[in-house]
């Protein structure tokens, strides 16, 4: 079994189909089902499949009619080596699956910006996903196939991907990081400005009487994360507030989301709000480094028959869909994933133009979403 990407085996054996005349130029290639029932693969591996051969000019996909074979394998197409300085390519958005409902309005805010900064200037936008470090790293190492011309990457924090990004600037191959960064390798990054959507929180839960705030933080195994922390922490200080017995981290390095949260995740989770609320003073407010624990959170206080917010306040933040349409909505922070795209996108631009190499590091400000899971503190 070849060590290739399964998308990338489908997209060689549909190129071959292609340069053997099984599928002629003009006409229509299978439907994605009909792609998805063959190979046996869900139908975002097709669409990664043929999103290349789009990108070349061998297939033309069209809304409502399907795909169509444009010209045979081995006519002239673009390349990244060799083709026109000025001739625009793809900037390639590169990233965790888009799961359902949570983590599109991430993904499609930041390909729209992406798109409406760069579309002017001649350049498409492409998507594709990895699901492992391995995959993240075959993804990176394909950067002179032909058309790429840069990369927004969503990336794992991984000691592999960061020499392997070292590599890629070396190399004068240009990339924006977005979410996180690697401390120990300066380069360009576009991130939401995360210590001061946390420390916005802590002052709305001091503006509402909230003297007891109590924080709990996913695994600070990303820079997104430890800088929340270090917001939280901070506005504490500032506030004059105590941080010692209400802090609680989940330990380990493991992602924590709706479809991973695992059953230690629970677990410690579960502890620490309990040993939360049976303390001495009990916090009036629990404030959460993502929307998933908070949902977790109201979700246990909820068995405890302790009311959100007449009893303890919750936010969260990331701005997650669930977190609107919970039973008490979720106050939370919202990132501005537009932006980050627009600016990745002009930085991009920017690479492709020359100029000064010193490394560009945006941080975009976030927007704190009052809900119905905060209010006063009651007498």
């Amino acid at each position: 079994m070849s060590d290739k990407l399964i998308y990338l085996r489908i997209e060689e054996e549909i190129r071959n189909r292609i340069a053997s005349g099984v599928y002629p130029p003009g006409s229509q290639l299978p439907t994605e089902k009909e792609l998805v029932d063959e190979f046996q693969v869900s139908r975002l591996t097709i669409s990664k499949s043929l999103s290349n051969l789009v990108g070349e000019g061998l297939v033309t996909r069209t809304r409502g009619r399907g795909s169509f074979i444009n010209r045979p394998v081995g006519a002239p197409v673009r390349r990244a080596e060799g083709r026109p300085e000025k001739e625009p390519g793809i900037f390639k958005f590169i990233s965790p699956p888009v799961s359902v409902g949570d983590d599109a309005q991430v993904r499609h805010g930041i390909l729209e910006g992406m798109r409406d900064t760069v579309r002017s200037a001649g350049y498409t936008v492409g998507v594709d996903f990895f699901n492992s470090v391995d995959e993240e790293l075959e993804l990176l190492r394909e950067y002179s196939r032909p058309l790429n011309d840069g990369f927004v990457i969503w990336s794992v924090q991984h000691p592999a991907i960061a020499e392997q990004l070292a590599a890629l600037r070396q190399e004068g191959f240009p990339f924006v990081l977005v979410d996180s960064f690697f401390p120990d390798s300066p380069g360009d990054s576009v991130l939401t400005d995360n210590a001061a959507g946390a420390e916005t929180v802590v002052r709305h839960l001091c503006e509402l009487g909230h003297r007891r705030i109590a924080y709990l933080s996913a695994p600070v195994s990303r820079v997104s994360l430890s800088e929340r922390l270090a917001g939280a922490v901070g506005a504490f200080a500032r506030c004059g507030l105590e941080i010692d017995g209400r802090l609680g981290i989940i330990p380990g390095a493991e992602t924590v989301n709706v479809q991973e949260m695992n059953g230690s995740q629970q677990e410690f989770v579960r502890n620490w709000l309990r040993g939360q609320l049976n303390g001495p003073l009990p916090p009036t407010a629990v404030f959460c480094s993502n929307d998933t624990l908070a949902v977790t959170v109201c979700r246990m206080l909820e068995e405890y028959k302790i009311r959100v917010p007449d009893e303890v306040s919750v936010v969260g933040f990331d701005n997650i869909n669930l977190g609107a349409w919970l039973p008490v909505p979720l106050t939370t922070v919202a990132h501005d994933f537009y932006r980050i795209g627009r600016l990745a996108g002009s930085i991009l631009l920017k690479r492709r133009q020359g100029g000064d190499p010193m490394p560009l590091q945006y941080r975009v400000p976030p927007e704190l979403i009052v809900r119905g899971s905060t209010c006063a503190v009651r007498a």
